[in-house]
């Protein structure tokens, strides 16, 4: 049984003298300093990144109207992905050497400016910079991923970095919601259009100005507390101190610790050099492209997907594209849960079997989508299981990844989310190859996943594969 609870009161497992002890148990309802209180801020600001990141798209028709712009839109949303990239990697570096509160707070404050000045463009070039420099919001998934790995033991670190992704994932959905009431509201009071989109980007600006705040007042980089205080603490304790600890989780956490801050003194060029050159690295960002990145590049067509296939209303074939994207509010967290489950009844090959058996899937429905396209409810209960799959990956994901060279974790991590980016910038284009036949696109698409998914069987993680090399001889 997995330790995800909905329970108020603090985990019975963490010693609140010990600030140092990372909680056992994920208790979703608990608020309190200083598991539960990060946890819900590490959610809730990638939540408000990730619907900043997105609040230009359900905008995009009194921009384009606004602008005169045709082709320039679909330019200006490659810039947004692509410069996620180069953030992505920055905020691992970063939250290994000052941690991820600082790193969220930075991100979250120097994003809103970029989405406020959007309301002062007026031509494409405009355009293409604000979404280049917005692009940093996106990167804010690795703090969020950063906090929860510090905040929660190995048996339920999948289950809480799941939950907090799968949440945060959940505002591209709230900024299709959010963005067309602000602009609705406004545009009723001043009956302008071009003026009341332009106001409209005030509000997710100010929301990231509020995360950030929250961040640096409510949230802690790990259970001990500050990031930089704890390092020069770490440095400067005495061995024999720790080991006259009477708790024994004491000192594995100070090993813990002391090895992740040890990694800060060491060249960040030295240790990206040390994540790419690592093979394992380089399989989980192609895995993760073949999750996220899907994510990213069908969440662009499954509404006019539906809309041109079977010849629903705009509102119709949206709302039912959309709920793809909902399915986050459980999927990628279900996909964290099971990865510890396993990890439970079969050590890390546990971890190993749950992302191959969720990569596989995904891609099998994927193809099966293509085939079962002729009629609008078997299309709906197909999409329903790969969208399962295609967010649960996400979770299975980054269940692996903090075990694959932890004392580097938060640079494996951005490289890891890099991957996604790269792979929603790939499937993308696959789609816009097959823009006359969508379908075939989702066929591609399946044939690829589930071959990737096979290099699960190539992953050697502390030591362990999914076939043990013993039994191979």
């Amino acid at each position: 049984m997995i330790d995800v609870k909905l329970k108020t009161s603090p985990p019975p497992t963490v010693d609140e003298n010990d600030r140092r002890t990372k909680a056992k148990c994920l208790h979703i309802l608990n608020f309190s300093k200083p598991h539960g209180r990060t946890f819900h801020v590490a959610w809730f600001s990638f939540m408000i990144a990730f619907t900043s990141w997105y609040s230009i798209a359900p905008l995009k028709p009194y921009i384009k109207s606004d602008l005169n712009l045709n082709s320039e839109i679909a330019t200006s949303d490659i810039l947004a992905v692509s410069a996620n990239v180069i953030f992505l990697v920055t905020a691992g570096l970063l939250c290994d050497v000052i941690g991820p509160r600082r790193v969220m707070a930075t991100f979250l404050l120097a994003g809103s400016i970029p989405v406020a000045l959007a309301s002062l463009i007026h031509n494409a070039d405009g355009l293409y910079a604000i979404r280049f420099f917005i692009g940093v919001l996106g990167a804010c998934f690795v703090p969020c991923q950063f906090y929860t790995t510090q905040m929660y033991e190995k048996n339920v670190v999948g289950s809480a970095n799941a939950f907090a992704g799968g949440w945060g994932n959940l505002g591209g959905g709230f900024a299709y919601i959010l963005m067309p009431l602000v602009f609705n509201a406004i545009n009723s009071s001043v009956n302008d259009t071009n003026i009341s989109w332009r106001l409209a980007m005030i509000i997710p600006a100010g929301l990231c100005i509020i995360a950030g705040l929250m961040n640096i007042f409510l949230a802690d980089d790990c259970p001990a507390g500050d990031w930089l205080k704890q390092k020069k603490s770490l440095e400067n304790v005495e061995v024999k101190e720790v080991l006259e600890a009477s708790d024994k989780m004491k000192i594995d956490a100070y090993v813990e610790n002391s090895e992740q801050f040890e990694s800060t003194k060491k060249g960040k060029f030295t240790e990206l050099s040390r994540a790419f050159s690592n093979p394992y690295v380089l399989i989980m960002m192609m895995q993760y492209a073949c999750t996220f990145g899907v994510e990213l590049a069908i969440d662009n067509v499954i509404g006019t997907f539906f809309i041109t296939q079977f010849g629903l209303a705009n509102t119709s074939g949206n709302f039912i594209g959309a709920v793809f994207g909902l399915m986050n509010l459980f999927s990628r967290a279900t996909g964290g849960i099971v990865s510890d489950y396993a990890n439970k009844k079969f050590g890390i090959r546990g971890r190993l079997l749950s992302q191959v058996s969720v990569l596989l899937l995904e891609g099998i429905f994927l193809i099966i989508f293509r085939f079962s396209i002729n009629s609008l409810t078997s299309a709906i209960v197909v999409m329903i299981f790969f969208s399962f799959f295609t967010q649960a990956g996400c979770g299975t994901t980054y269940s692996i990844a903090p075990y694959i060279d932890p004392p580097i974790y938060g640079t494996i991590a951005g490289l890891i989310g890099t991957g996604g980016t790269l792979g929603g910038l790939m499937f993308n284009s696959i789609f816009a190859h097959f823009r006359s036949s969508i379908p075939e696109g989702f066929l591609v698409t399946g044939i690829i996943v589930t071959v990737l998914s096979l290099t699960t069987f190539l992953l050697k993680v502390s030591g362990e594969k999914i076939i043990p090399i013993k039994r191979l001889k």
